[in-house]
Order: structure tokens, then sequence, then C-alpha cells
């Protein structure tokens, strides 16, 4: 796919790797946190098959990522997110819901610990850079802040061990979910990560030097060929079918992480204060009204390889929420979606519809 689809600025921007993309026949983007990300390459449902089966190099820089570090950095870090991060440990990634006075959504970032005053935070699609920057100079915890210009490539599915070991070495292999490790490249330090967004095995490499990014990603894609490597992304099959939550989709800042599945990463008996902690206090005693579904129907579409957002569900007429992110399910052979609905209305409801009044089963997800 040409860029000249799109105008390129300081506001939309490509990366080191959207030449890697284009060559490897993208036919579409999208735009995350200001930044360029592949959607599709041959066809939604072909991509999908691909990652299950075998391995992808994925192009995942749109996850910008911000840096904390200094003596007041971790009680920065504790005032900022709603997990607990008093037994924070190095070497290890979190997956950190963070929320605004409200308690609602703001990011679902991963906060790598480098040391316990040395912080990565790895944002989904929203910037939190003022914020927090805001946040640190009114509350005086004066730690240091840098919008880095880290890049994050991903490698992705079921063969990805394999291929990774054949990188790094086989102590790779060891490597504990969501732990990560300091490694050398052509000089350079970088992170390789057991993270990712699938639900595959994978890894998340995140390194600064672009030319050294362009000859790992061609080395992977070398070593990667007795493997049927592909050029990937991020598939909204793969990510439905495994319950991944996609900020700006399934959640906003007008949802709490209570609403949408999120609570078990929040920890409201610390014995510290946090943005939102009072207000999400106060809800959790009056109750959590709203949660989050996952939704299976049926109805006829002559492509099923599209997906559809933001439908209205109804019952009787009146609408009960809005469905997100349905997309076919080759492993359901059904659509599949996420409904962020009253838990009051569902638990008394029989019947559930969706557009045009068609039958779907539904699931709590949380």
């Amino acid at each position: 796919m040409s860029n000249d689809f799109f105008s390129t600025s300081n506001r939309i921007k490509s990366t080191p790797f959207t030449s890697r993309n284009n060559l490897a026949g993208v036919k579409k983007y999208s735009v995350y946190n200001n930044t360029l990300i592949p959607t599709v390459f041959k066809s939604l449902k072909d991509d999908y098959y691909h990652l299950i089966e075998n391995v992808q190099l994925w192009d995942v820089c749109c996850q910008k990522v911000i840096e904390v570090k200094g003596h007041k950095s971790l009680s920065l870090m504790q005032y900022l997110f709603c997990r607990d991060f008093s037994n924070i440990s190095s070497g290890k990634a979190y997956y950190a819901p963070i929320v605004n006075f409200e308690g609602g959504l703001l990011n679902d970032p991963v906060v790598f610990c480098l040391a316990d005053d040395h912080f990565l935070i790895s944002l989904s699609d929203s910037d939190l850079f003022n914020w927090i920057s805001a946040i640190n100079h009114t509350k005086e915890f004066y730690s240091e802040l840098n919008e880095t210009d880290i890049l994050t490539i991903a490698v992705q599915g079921p063969k990805s061990e394999e291929l990774i070991s054949k990188i790094f070495g086989e102590e790779i292999k060891f490597l504990k979910y969501f732990n990560f490790k300091k490694l050398s490249f052509n000089r350079e330090s970088l992170i390789v990560s057991k993270t990712g967004f699938s639900k595959q095995k994978g890894y998340e490499i995140l390194l600064t030097n672009s030319n050294n990014g362009i000859l790992l990603w061609d080395l992977i894609i070398e070593k990667g060929e007795e493997f049927n490597i592909r050029v990937g992304c991020p598939n909204m099959i793969e990510r439905v079918e495994n319950n991944l939550l996609s900020y700006g989709n399934e959640m906003t800042n007008k949802d709490t992480p209570y609403d949408c599945g999120l609570g078990r990463f929040c920890n409201l008996d610390t014995d510290y204060d946090f943005i939102g902690k009072s207000t999400l206090l106060k809800q959790k005693k009056e109750g959590f009204e709203k949660d989050i579904f996952k939704i299976q129907f049926d109805f006829k579409s002559e492509n099923k390889q599209v997906f559809y957002n933001n439908l209205p569900v109804f019952k009787e007429d009146v609408k009960i929420g809005r469905a997100t992110s349905i997309v076919w399910s080759p492993k359901h052979f059904k659509y599949v979606g996420f409904l962020i609905a009253s838990k009051n209305i569902m638990n008394n409801l029989n019947d559930y519809y969706i557009l045009d009044k068609v039958n779907f089963d539904l699931s709590n997800i949380t």
C-alpha cells in the first residue's frame, strides 16, 4: 500500500518500518497515537489463520513509551496507577490501568520496571505525557519524564519462541510471561519482553536505534523463513476471540476499570492514595452498575471479513447499550464482539437484540 493515501506530518507519523510494511503488501493502515499501524495484509481472515498457526513480525511503534525516573519516581507511579505497585520488581512488566479523578479510564498501558527508580510506560491509544507531567509537578514528585524515541516491534505466533531463540539464544525460552530481559544487539542494549497484543505466544522488542531496528527486522525475516514468517499486525478476529480489549473501542474515559472487566488490576485496599481511589471506593460501596459482556450472534452478511463498531443494542425498541468490535469468528462460526451495559438490565433480560433485532447469545467475560 502506498503512503499516498496519507499525508504524514508531525501529527501522523510513519515509522522506520513503514517501508518494510509496504514491501510486504500492507493493504490497510490505521492511526494509533498519531502513528501509522498496519491493520490488514492479505485479508483479515487470512492474516488470522497465519497468526494462530505460524509466526508474524509486527511494527507496533505506535505504542509510544514514556520514561519515568528519579528518586521519587516510584511514589509518582503509585499515585498515577490504580494497580498496587508496592512490590513491583525489576525485570517484570505490568498491565496497569490508569484513571482520572472520576475513575474513568485514561489508558491501559504496560509498565516496565527497569529498577525501583526507573520505569517505562508503553501506551495504548491515548496521550498521557501532559497528564503525567502535570501531576508530576503539581504534586511535587519532580521525577524526570521523557517522551522517548523507543521503537517497538513484536514477534507473535505459536512459532515465535523457536524463532526468537535463533536470534537471542536458547535462554530466551525460559523467559516467563510478562517478564523481560535486557540483551545486546549490534552493540545496543535492548529489551526483549514476553508480551504482545495477541493470545498467541509472543515477544516484544524495544530499542532506540532505527538502523539497528531495520537490521534486526531483516534478520528476523531471514531467520523466520523456515517458520513461514510473514509481516503482520494485531488481528481483530484473534483479539476479540481471546477477549483482548482495545482502549478507545471497548472502553473510554466514560468507563471505570470495573465497568470493563479490569477490576482485578485495581487495588483499592492499598495503604496509599492514588488518583481516582476515593471515587472508585465510593462506587464500589454503592455497587458498580455496568459490566462487559462477550456477545455471539448470527445475521446475514455477504462479507464476513468486515467488522462493525458501535452498533446499537435493543430490547423491545429500547436501546440498552452499544456493541463494539463485531467481527466474524472462524472459531465460533458466529459474529463475536463486546457489549458494556447495565448489570441489572442484562440480568433481567431473557432475549437480547442487536441491529435488526437478531437474537444473540451473551456471556460475561469478567
